[in-house]
């Protein structure tokens, strides 16, 4: 095992965390790692890493010895990434992106027509999209979760909006109801919901109408393009991401009942990628694609 691959495993520890990380990046068992760090300190003379109930914590010789080492060793994956993805003659390169269904169904689908790489899609949660990025299984993941990993890096795309919408033929409050007699309107209507928390239509009813949610679930489906189209056929009333509904509001198959852009404050939309393929092209054109597709307006999340 030449001493090459004894750093290449230090970082990969130190940047995981722990050495079963270490092993996922690597593509190793643990016991290999664990033998090669140990190699590794032997000949530094000190231990880099501090044991830990969570995993490893580095020394101040680890962190050290990180700061010396990790850039050479970044550069040198670039360069062996690029003499392993150089595409054949005809051929185009491959992108994995992980995202959400309903965003990359209602969003990034358009926006990375005619793209001169290949994709291919793994819909997932954020915390599964984010640990598949960090073992190498996806190039860039979309997620609301900041990546906590040192692997990676990310980009903000946009601000995720909400919409309160509901079937076309509904009769809606007039806007200038007080908000008591609003949420009382409101709970009367039956509801579809991603989930039975329903956490940013709670969190729009204690921060803004002073009141508990009450209202009929009439569907709960954890699909929100699902919930959407139940929306369309009469079932009840939702607050979805602003973006999935935006055909359907202006082909008029799902009406706005009350204005919440500006009321709920969701997350923002992030592209996140390994440090090591930050300058990788179709990462970069992947971020330029997606980022910012809000309309001019008020400011809010």
């Amino acid at each position: 095992m030449s001493q090459l691959e004894w750093y290449r495993n230090f970082v990969a520890v130190y940047r995981a965390g722990s050495v079963s990380g270490a092993a996922k990046m690597r593509h190793l068992t643990q016991p290999a790692v664990s033998q090669q760090l140990a190699a590794l300190e032997d000949v530094v003379g000190v231990p880099l890493f501090v044991r830990t109930p969570r995993g490893v914590q580095p020394t101040a010789r680890g962190q050290a010895l990180y700061h010396q080492v990790f850039d050479a060793l970044d550069q040198l994956e670039r360069v062996s990434r690029g003499l392993r993805g150089r595409p054949a003659p005809g051929s185009s390169p491959t992108v994995r992106l992980g995202a959400p269904p309903e965003y990359f169904h209602a969003f990034a689908l358009e926006r990375l027509g005619g793209a001169d790489f290949k994709l291919i899609v793994h819909f997932g949660e954020d915390r599964e999209l984010l640990s598949m990025l960090e073992v190498g299984a996806l190039d860039v993941a979309v997620t609301t979760l900041k990546p906590t990993a040192k692997t990676l890096q990310h980009r903000p795309l946009a601000h995720k909006h909400f919409a309160l919408i509901g079937p076309p033929n509904l009769s809606p409050p007039p806007i200038t109801l007080p908000l008591a007699d609003l949420a009382a309107w409101l709970n009367a209507q039956p509801w579809v919901s991603y989930s039975q928390e329903l956490p940013n239509t709670r969190r729009f009813w204690q921060q803004h109408l002073r009141a508990r949610f009450e209202a009929r679930l009439s569907v709960v489906v954890p699909d929100l393009r699902s919930v959407l189209r139940a929306v369309e056929l009469g079932y009840g009333l939702s607050i979805v991401p602003e973006l999935l509904c935006r055909e359907s509001l202006a082909q008029g198959r799902v009406q706005e009942v009350w204005p919440v852009r500006d009321l709920i404050h969701g997350e923002q939309w992030l592209l996140s990628f390994r440090v090591v393929d930050s300058d990788r092209t179709e990462v970069i054109q992947v971020g330029d694609a997606l980022t910012g597709w809000d309309a001019p307006g008020p400011p809010g999340d």
